[in-house]
């Protein structure tokens, strides 16, 4: 069972990142990974993290249900379920230190394109839509990371704020809920994460109703502003706690 210590940083940093992922659509994982690794070790962080996750992605894709472009969502929520067992066996039996740097290293570098205003020349066609899902629902089931990825991709659809963050919703309930259920097969979700979870269920519910205050004083340049920094700052401080750990 998780000591008192392990409960109350877990439950404040997922407050946190429930805070972060219910204002942007993503970051749930790149906010709270690199604390909850201080103190516990990697699996029980990305299952807590991802499966913590899906009751958000729920409540957000209700919140946002008239401006969801469903249809659109459909093909990549496919090619990402193709995903989720891979990422489940990776997190099951490796070492996934290295890849995380060079995740965050690619996200970073895709960040400034978008920072830069150059978002014409990120191809935004399906097919290019189905492997960053699957590539990206890989990433989030073994490493908890890979989300700004997909909103990258997401933000050259010249979407509203409430459509990016109800579809980047919809498309993480779908693979990670489907990860939830691999964690449960291959014996993840030990009691002692399950334990962590159900801490987790108040301080996650908070942050996602300070989230809605959040999100309903923002207009779609701050919101697209706002995404961009939280990429660039989450995806930094996982890299640098990355190469600092070689």
């Amino acid at each position: 069972m998780p000591t008192l210590f392990e409960s109350v940083v877990s439950a404040v940093t997922l407050f946190m990142g429930s805070t972060v992922l219910s204002t942007i659509g993503f970051g749930i994982g790149m906010t709270t990974i690199p604390i909850l690794l201080f103190i516990l070790e990697p699996q029980t962080v990305i299952v807590v993290v991802n499966t913590v996750s899906v009751a958000l992605f729920i409540l957000i894709v209700h919140q946002n249900r008239d401006e969801l472009p469903f249809r659109r969502v459909g093909p990549w929520a496919a090619a990402g379920l193709l995903g989720v067992p891979v990422g489940v066996l990776i997190l099951r039996d490796s070492d996934a230190g290295l890849l995380k740097i060079a995740i965050t290293s690619i996200t970073i570098v895709l960040t400034l394109v978008v920072a830069f205003n150059v978002r014409a020349r990120i191809p935004s066609g399906l097919l290019v839509g189905l492997v960053v899902a699957f590539v990206v629902s890989v990433t989030l089931n073994a490493l908890g990371i890979g989300g700004p990825i997909m909103a990258l991709y997401m933000l050259t659809q010249n979407w509203s704020r409430n459509a990016v963050r109800g579809a980047l919703s919809l498309y993480f309930l779908f693979v990670e809920a489907a990860g939830v259920v691999g964690y449960g097969i291959t014996g993840l979700l030990t009691t002692e994460r399950i334990a962590l979870i159900l801490i987790a269920v108040v301080p996650v519910t908070l942050g996602f109703l300070l989230a809605t205050y959040l999100v309903k004083r923002m207009n779609d340049v701050v919101f697209r502003r706002a995404t961009v920094a939280a990429i660039i700052g989450m995806s930094g401080l996982v890299l640098a706690r990355e190469i600092a750990a070689l």
